[in-house]
């Protein structure tokens, strides 16, 4: 399957992929960003058992400290 990376690239990611693995396997950690899916932000909570599918438009913002 296939996903939309921040409107840039495109993903080949295996069927059943969740949203936590995504996170994973790009290093990231999920106290630190945000996501949303198709325009929607998704929560925290559900980031473990969101599971992603073809052709979906995933947008992942890090949080940054700093002023």
């Amino acid at each position: 399957m296939k996903i939309r990376f921040n409107q840039e690239k495109d993903i080949e990611l295996k069927d059943g992929t969740t949203l936590i693995e995504l996170l994973k396997e790009l290093g990231l950690y999920k106290d630190g960003v945000a996501v949303a899916i198709d325009e929607s932000i998704v929560k925290k909570a559900d980031f473990e058992n969101y599971v992603l599918k073809d052709g979906m438009n995933v947008d992942i913002f890090n949080m940054v400290s700093g002023g």
